[in-house]
């Protein structure tokens, strides 16, 4: 038998192999012909925006709110063909992990499809679950435990408690908006226009939301809209603070607003066990100590942020049969 786990995060697709772990992790982009051909997914699909014409077309499908289904399929069955998914005399049994922004019923028409294409079985659940199951929670406890993760196009936060959950809330500020924030910045504070690459860059080396009292350099390089040509630029972590510490004031209001929605028995269980975070956002630097410091209950930051519904995916996994 073959189990396989299937993360559709907006910004990446990761596959899991119940025999080898993690084996695919790119970008959930997929490159089409002017015939409608699957030409690359992943990062090949993305390399090849620089090239996107009236022949090549380049689809993130599940990027904005309006999902491109058909382009979904088409990521999903070519991912399963280089992966093997799908062998002779052999059941293969396929586990979601999905985003908000994918509805009930777009779960059920893509599972129609999967047992057409040749799944044995075919299981969804939401992100969230699996990432609470990835941190190694007891969702089964009588007590609450709170779960939060900051993905690059979803942001969700939920409680658990006796095998079920019990209230969930999502917030319209994710990772993505890290980028847009430095992007508008950029242009508006110097006219610069920079590429996704040098924004993603940016994010990682001297991203910051903590002041530094030495803090970290970076040369980047732009467009300049005046002119037209390419300039270079030195920035320093603390010029990012005042753009990005608002979007971890503003996370903290909404994870206040939740905790506040709770029952007094759930705000106890919250403010002695905590709330713990995964995604990839938690990353950014300071993120986590901005939180404890505004937040009335502990923060607690998963090992592995990045991949926690991954390992979630794998556990699940692995008590299949």
């Amino acid at each position: 038998m073959i189990r396989v786990g299937i993360d559709l995060g907006c910004d990446h697709i990761r596959l899991v192999s119940h025999e080898e772990g993690l084996v695919f992790d790119e970008p959930s982009m997929v490159a089409f012909d002017k015939k409608g051909h699957v030409l690359a997914i992943g990062n090949e699909a993305r390399d090849m925006k620089e090239l996107m014409n009236d022949d090549i077309r380049i689809v993130s499908p599940l990027l904005t709110n309006n999902i491109d289904f058909d382009a979904l399929h088409a990521l999903i069955d070519q991912l399963c063909y280089d992966y093997h998914v799908f062998r002779m005399l052999k059941k293969t049994i396929l586990l979601f992990s999905y985003p908000t922004n994918l509805s009930n019923e777009l779960c059920e028409e893509l599972k129609k499809h999967l047992l057409e294409f040749g799944a044995s079985r075919v299981y969804f659940d939401q992100e969230i679950w699996i990432a609470a199951i990835g941190a190694k929670l007891d969702l089964f406890l009588p007590v609450a435990s709170c779960v939060m993760n900051i993905g690059s196009s979803n942001c969700d936060i939920a409680l658990f408690a006796s095998g079920t959950m019990q209230k969930k809330d999502e917030c319209k500020i994710s990772g993505i908006h890290v980028n847009m924030q430095i992007k508008n910045w950029l242009s508006l504070q110097y006219g610069l226009d920079v590429t996704e690459d040098m924004i993603e860059m940016i994010k990682c080396g001297i991203g910051q939301t903590i002041k530094q009292e030495s803090p970290k350099t970076m040369i980047i390089q732009g467009i300049n809209r005046a002119n037209g040509q390419l300039c270079s630029l030195e920035l320093n972590e603390n010029q990012l603070v005042d753009v990005l510490y608002p979007l971890c004031q503003q996370w903290a209001h909404w994870i206040m607003s939740f905790i506040d929605s709770l029952s007094n028995e759930q705000k106890e269980d919250v403010y002695m066990r905590g709330i713990v975070a995964c995604g990839g956002t938690m990353l950014l630097k300071g993120l986590e100590k901005n939180l404890k410091a505004m937040l009335p209950c502990p923060i607690y930051v998963t090992d592995d942020p990045l991949n926690t519904v991954s390992q979630g995916l794998e556990i699940l996994l692995s008590k299949m049969e």
